[in-house]
């Protein structure tokens, strides 16, 4: 896989929607094949607004003044957004003229970037496009306003049950809602069809299965390895602890026994059954896509952006369908339900926006299920804005790979709750500092865990 190939979760989005029109967006793929888009830089331009097509929505909410609106959001949705303003004429329906601005690139950025202004009573946007962490620190900090009096009230009928149970632990501090989510989307379980048919083997379905495939696929001396996975420190460890240790039936955070039982089943896969690549201690999501892809990997857990990644040009030699099937992921202790989780980016209005109203009237707008649909009936679909609400999954291209992966999930009940800490950024740190030190065998498994304990009592 080439540098050229190094994509986020996020990119993955844009390079999905320009698929999805060519081919199926198989995992996330291309199908007219555009290039890709350039990496999104780590910070946007601090004054790189561009105004949207004065347009909007086809049951916008009537608005008796106009004004003007900033809505912040990635470089990676800046165009979505703007063909979907100007598709369902929001401008035109409210009076609400609509600027788009450029966010910063990460959450840390981002948060220095809005307390220095809602501390100065002031805001570079109105309307801003966030992730989990931020919601958590906004939240807390009192820089977004609650929502519950703002969004429509059938909202939530067309979220699925267990988006409202994500939204109520990720979406909402003290039992108010500050921000309403978008995109959602989780971790799947790829494998290597062709070689399971070629040894004969069924995909594993629990974790006992497998602890099985070390001894039917790992070879170390041409290193392959069963399975691989991004566990580098620096938040892809934590991603990783966070899903295996909600299969064992409980949070990490927590430390308690299914945290446990998910850091010795770990270690486990890595020397005891030869079934996880021990390396993956110092590998990020490229780094385990390029090893899939040189035919070192026959299953692994990864975000649906490695199905665009599979499908790109540069690996359109090795690419075949059967070398990049999703199926079920295992299900550990903890149950079926358990299984994955996802994470989500959503909407939100900052306290301090001079245009609160009008900041109101938008976000009712973009959480409405008329702007949900219509995000899936662009040319190509808006992918940025796939999720599990009903009105979404009816509006999209039902033969989409990405599509029917959603469903399929969805279908059969395996999406949990991303666990949480209120003080995650911080919390997560000190579980990837204790658990790699028992992964890399520096610490024993009792140490590491009575270290996770009493760093993160120290934090309450």
């Amino acid at each position: 896989m080439s540098a050229s190939k190094r994509i986020t979760r996020r990119q993955f989005i844009r390079l999905a929607g320009t698929t999805a029109a060519g081919a199926a967006l198989a995992a996330c793929g291309p199908a007219a094949t555009p290039a890709a888009p350039a990496a999104v830089p780590t910070t946007a331009p601090a004054a790189a607004p561009t105004t949207a097509p004065a347009t909007v929505a086809t049951t916008a909410p009537a608005v008796a003044t106009g004004g003007k609106v900033r809505i912040a959001v990635g470089g990676w949705a800046e165009q979505n957004m703007k063909d979907l303003l100007a598709k369902t004429e929001f401008t035109k329906k409210t009076g609400i003229d609509v600027e788009i601005v450029l966010r910063t690139d990460t959450k840390e950025t981002e948060l220095t970037r809005l307390a220095s202004a809602v501390q100065a009573g002031t805001s570079p946007y109105d309307v801003i496009d966030f992730e989990d962490e931020l919601t958590t620190s906004f939240s807390q900090a009192g820089y977004v306003i609650g929502l519950d009096d703002v969004v429509p009230q059938d909202l939530w009928d067309d979220f699925s049950p267990e988006m409202i149970a994500y939204s109520k632990t990720w979406s909402a501090y003290k039992g108010e809602t500050f921000r309403v989510i978008h995109n959602w989307e989780m971790p799947y379980w790829w494998y290597r069809k062709d070689w399971f048919d070629a040894k004969g083997v069924a995909v594993p379905k629990t974790w006992d299965d497998v602890k099985g495939m070390g001894k039917v696929f790992t070879d170390e001396g041409k290193g392959v390895w069963a399975t691989e996975d991004g566990l580098i420190k620096g938040a892809f460890l934590n991603v990783y602890l966070a899903w295996v240790t909600l299969q064992a039936g409980g949070n990490p955070f927590d430390v308690g026994e299914p945290y446990k039982m998910a850091l010795q089943y770990t270690y486990d896969l890595m020397y005891t059954n030869k079934v996880m690549n021990p390396a993956s201690l110092q590998k990020d999501y490229n780094t385990q896509n390029g090893d899939y892809v040189a035919d070192k990997v026959a299953f692994m857990r990864q975000w649906p952006f490695f199905g665009d990644v599979a499908r790109s040009k540069d690996n359109e030699k090795w690419f075949s369908e059967d070398k990049v099937v999703v199926a079920l992921p295992p299900v550990g202790p903890g149950g079926k339900a358990g299984s994955t989780y996802p994470a989500g980016w959503g909407w939100g209005i900052i306290k301090t926006s001079p245009n609160l109203a009008e900041a109101k009237e938008a976000l009712k707008f973009l959480v409405s299920n008329e702007f949900a649909a219509e995000a899936m009936k662009l040319t190509p679909p808006a992918f940025w804005f796939l999720s599990a609400r009903k009105s979404v999954l009816a509006a999209a291209p039902q033969d989409n790979w990405l599509v029917k992966q959603m469903k399929m999930y969805t279908d059969a009940g395996v999406i949990g709750v991303r666990p949480f800490h209120p003080r995650f950024v911080e919390a997560l740190t000190i579980l990837e500092d204790t658990a790699s030190a028992y992964l890399t065998k520096q610490a024993s498994l009792d140490d590491s865990m009575k270290q996770a304990k009493d760093q993160l009592a120290a934090l309450k």
